[in-house]
């Protein structure tokens, strides 16, 4: 029922923030007490993504914790992507110090940061300020134990962990995600490989494409979701080449089998398909590393841009 209940979450969240821009789905950056903390409790610090913040919040009550929750400004993105993306910094942290007025709340100088932000905030910065940071676990259903363990950690709680439930979570707000995005790509392309067909009845050309292109990204998503840790190489490109060969002829043999300029197009267009949802999807995990996911977007971009100039161009001379 947890599970569930956060897929509704994060698909609600994806659906709304694409349609609606403008609302945030963050919370208000500040000073949350958890129970009734003393100035001796310990000070955590989040970032205020929403979900971060109800699951954060969750486990610490879960946990019987009481302690002080510092929540930084990092333009509503959960953690490791916003310290990959220099929006959870010791700068912001600092200055959600000074703006909380924590020094008034208490009377240590002793915080306690998500190990995931490690990218993105020098903790250097923070002592020159006179605040003592420390990394704490990777899963906040750990804090527990690190603060028992007086805030010392062991290997089992400093590895990351994306085991199968975690992958599903990401899978299915990133299918919604990648869907929304996709799905105004393909009508465009549409448009632009054949204006005259644009003129049909909309069910001749636009309801199978969507319907395709739909099934597609959550059957491939799901299957690359589930099976991805086991999948060879470290880049997400890749990973959605390499697990793509098996379908993706059949596929454009089963669909796009007019001509053989459709069925190579269909394969074309097919990988550019996989490997968009196989990149991006790194991007939702915290297993690759920001350098390491700038270059698959380089080599996404670039084979994208090949793609839709072939998919355009090769009617016209064909």
């Amino acid at each position: 029922m947890e599970l569930l209940n956060t897929l509704k979450e994060l698909i609600s969240i994806s659906i709304a923030g694409l349609a609606f821009p403008g609302f945030n789905f963050h919370v208000k950056p500040g000073l949350y007490p958890i129970g009734n903390p003393s100035k001796e409790a310990p000070i955590l610090i989040t970032s205020n993504y929403f979900v971060t913040y109800k699951r954060v919040t969750a486990s610490l009550k879960k946990q019987a914790i009481i302690a002080w929750l510092l929540v930084v400004d990092t333009k509503g993105v959960n953690v490791w992507c916003s310290a990959a993306g220099r929006n959870f910094t010791a700068e912001k942290v600092i200055s959600q110090i000074t703006k909380s007025n924590l020094s008034k709340s208490v009377s240590h100088s002793r915080l306690i940061l998500p190990q995931l932000s490690a990218a993105g905030i020098d903790h250097m910065k923070l002592k020159q300020e006179g605040w003592d940071a420390k990394f704490g676990p990777i899963d906040i259903n750990d804090i527990g134990e690190y603060l028992s363990n007086n805030c010392k950690k062991n290997p089992a709680i400093s590895q990351v962990r994306f085991p199968v439930q975690k992958r599903i979570e990401n899978t299915i707000s990133h299918n919604v995600f990648i869907t929304l995005i996709l799905l105004p790509l393909v009508l465009l392309i549409n448009i632009l490989a054949n204006p005259i067909g644009f003129l049909r009845p909309w069910s001749e050309w636009l309801l199978p494409n969507v319907l395709f292109l739909f099934v597609y990204i959550w059957v491939f998503g799901l299957l690359y979701g589930i099976t991805y840790s086991r999948i060879p190489f470290r880049s997400g490109f890749l990973k959605g080449l390499l697990i793509s060969i098996p379908f993706v002829p059949l596929c454009s043999f089963i669909f796009f089998n007019e001509t053989t300029l459709d069925f190579i197009l269909g394969i074309g267009t097919l990988f550019l398909y996989s490997t968009v949802i196989s990149t991006d999807f790194d991007g939702f995990t915290p297993i690759v590393g920001m350098d390491f996911f700038e270059k698959d977007l380089i080599l996404l971009a670039l084979s994208s841009v090949i793609i839709v100039l072939i998919v355009i161009i090769a009617p016209l001379i064909g």
